[in-house]
């Protein structure tokens, strides 16, 4: 995603091959609940990036504890992967264009799923993916939990480690009434999230998956009309791209809602999600198989395609950058995290 395509894609523009999957969809476990509220502030409980234990004979969350081998940058294109520091100006250029969507898979389901959405709850399990889930991972964003998320992308507000276009300073982020903020405070200085568990962070435990489900439920910022403001994403990536693959889960690209999938040979995969996913909480998920991911939007499967990372160990970003033809800074161009969850 503008992410760690990360922003690989700074200036590249989505070349879509549209490759559709057929994969099966599935359901809950647990005791129903009355479903969320339309304003997080309404949750009041919850935990904070709480990485649960499997029941006896269940497999727990892959990675969750802190590797043994010392801190090291994932492989990304633009940055230094031993330091985390940004390659010479000329590889990667300090004000990025969000390449633009790519076009609409016609498989792919429109508006914002009519009706009343399904959600997903912490007592059951991904909506519209059947199956006996355990939740692994639950991020309320009650506080936020820093042996779990790191608010910057390896160095605070650091001009050499910039993201899609801008330094991610954790000044930019404020976790508070159960939803986590990430906005652009100008035209330099966005913000991220990550579980990145090689972060060089002291303490830093983080979080990674192979298999499984992963969902949260968003804001993101605009109008119908006008598109989704800045450069939002939430995303997983490996610590070896482009050979781990990134499921950029829901991307804004030039306004426009996107799900983009980069795989190990350089190449992308993607569709625009038609219809208006701009000023309202929607959820995102990803199923990811072996060989295949499924993208969930409201619970519904909107795009699925073949994947080529051997389900390497992802861990989650969330991030808002900067699109210079679309820029709105402070609250009115926040996104607003209620919750991640992640089921196996």
């Amino acid at each position: 995603m503008r992410g760690m395509s990360m922003k690989t894609r700074l200036l590249q523009c989505v070349c879509c091959l549209l490759v559709v999957g057929g994969l099966s969809a599935s359901a809950v476990l647990a005791p129903a609940e009355s479903g969320l509220p339309a304003d997080p502030a309404e949750a009041a409980s919850g935990s904070s990036g709480v990485i649960i234990p499997a029941p006896s004979g269940s497999p727990g969350p892959t990675g969750s504890a802190a590797p043994a081998a010392p801190p090291e940058a994932p492989e990304v294109p633009g940055l230094d992967a031993s330091t985390g520091a940004a390659a010479p100006a000329d590889a990667a250029p300090s004000e990025a264009v969000p390449p633009a969507a790519p076009p609409a898979d016609d498989t792919a389901q429109g508006d914002p799923l009519e009706g009343k959405p399904v959600v997903s709850s912490q007592g059951l399990g991904p909506a519209g993916v059947p199956g006996a889930w355990h939740l692994v991972f639950d991020e309320e964003f009650n506080t936020l939990n820093p042996g779990v998320w790191t608010p910057y992308w390896f160095n605070d507000c650091d001009p050499k480690s910039k993201m899609n276009g801008v330094k991610t300073c954790s000044s930019n982020i404020t976790v508070a009434n159960g939803e986590a903020v990430l906005q652009l405070s100008d035209s330099d200085s966005g913000a991220l999230l990550s579980t990145n568990p090689k972060d060089g962070v002291s303490g830093h435990v983080g979080f990674q998956y192979t298999t499984g489900y992963v969902e949260a439920r968003i804001y993101f910022p605009g109008t119908c009309s006008g598109g989704i403001y800045n450069w939002p994403a939430w995303w997983t990536t490996g610590q070896s791209y482009p050979k781990t693959g990134e499921i950029d889960i829901a991307e804004p690209l030039a306004g426009n809602m996107s799900t983009v999938y980069h795989s190990a040979s350089g190449g992308e995969l993607g569709s625009a999600i038609v219809g208006c996913w701009a000023g309202g909480y929607h959820t995102y998920g990803v199923h990811r198989m072996a060989g295949v991911n499924d993208i969930y939007f409201d619970g519904r499967k909107v795009y699925s395609y073949s994947s080529q990372d051997g389900n390497a160990p992802h861990y989650l970003l969330l991030n808002v950058g900067l699109n210079p033809n679309q820029r709105t800074f402070g609250p009115d161009g926040a996104i607003k995290v209620d919750w991640v969850r992640v089921w196996q």
